[in-house]
């Protein structure tokens, strides 16, 4: 049995460390593979750190500014998903993430469906992301649920070095 399940931090701040963690090492290396682009040393931190200091961050896509999700299938947590307010009527969505194994069964759409539909209860009349120009089946998803490439907006959190190889999208709800 697969759930969505709004984080309760108490519970899952563990699962979200180790997600965030999967999320942007894999983020780390593909930068690395593709581009040649070492984040840690233009970070100057390492992702671990990284991770443990975004962690006040997350009480930003916490009701009523957003929501965050993790995907529990049986016992496992193998994935997530966030919704935060960028600005009055303007949604945000980050740190989607499958983990590789549970990818292709749909989860991410699911997801997606779900943060849109929780947009609209927020009241947003528009979501936007952004994402690696190398995460491909995302943009799929992300093109068949209606969104289209945009230029960076000024509440990105994408550092100056990645805008080359990064894209950016929204939708109006």
């Amino acid at each position: 049995m697969v759930e969505f399940i709004p984080i309760n931090l108490g519970l899952h701040k563990s699962h979200l460390i180790k997600l965030n963690e999967e999320y942007l090492t894999g983020i780390e290396g593909e930068m690395q593979k593709r581009y040649n682009i070492d984040l840690v040393l233009l970070l100057g931190i390492s992702v671990g750190k990284y991770v443990e200091k975004s962690l006040e961050e997350f009480s930003s896509y916490l009701p009523p500014e957003g929501i965050y999700y993790v995907i529990q299938k049986n016992s496992s947590i193998i994935g997530m998903g966030a919704l935060r307010t960028l600005k009055k009527g303007i949604g945000e969505i980050k740190r989607m993430y499958i983990k590789p194994k549970y990818r292709r069964n749909g989860y991410g759409k699911k997801m997606l469906e779900l943060l849109l539909e929780k947009g609209k209860e927020i009241g947003f009349s528009s979501i936007r992301l952004d994402t690696g120009k190398f995460m491909s089946a995302a943009h799929q998803v992300y093109r068949l649920a209606g969104f289209q490439e945009r230029g960076q907006y000024p509440e990105s959190e994408v550092p100056e070095f990645f805008l080359p190889h990064w894209l950016f999208m929204e939708k109006s709800l």
